[in-house]
């Protein structure tokens, strides 16, 4: 199992703008083969941050769900971008 969590504030005023982006967000990543959950979660002390957590079921199909978030288009609108794993940080890479 791989797990993805990635934790973003966002601007006062815009919250709801981004529970409309996690939302198309997770729901695209739940379709992504492999992929056993994803959700998002505000957090209850502050309005401003959320929690993204996504979890696979292997390396394969977290490493091709990874590269199909990269290499976005000339011209595309990017909102922001979900693939910073705060796990990384903590237990380096997962090669």
């Amino acid at each position: 199992m791989i797990t993805s969590v990635a934790m973003i504030s966002v601007k006062p005023g815009h919250e709801a703008q981004v529970t409309d982006i996690l939302n198309e967000h997770v729901n695209k990543e739940k379709k992504v083969k492999g992929c056993v959950k994803a959700y998002y979660k505000r957090a209850l002390d502050t309005h401003d941050t959320f929690l993204v957590y996504a979890e696979y079921d292997n390396l394969e199909n977290f490493k091709a769900a990874d590269k199909a978030h990269e290499g976005k288009k000339e011209g595309e609108k990017v909102e922001f971008v979900l693939r910073e794993h705060i796990l990384k940080a903590f237990f380096g890479n997962f090669e």
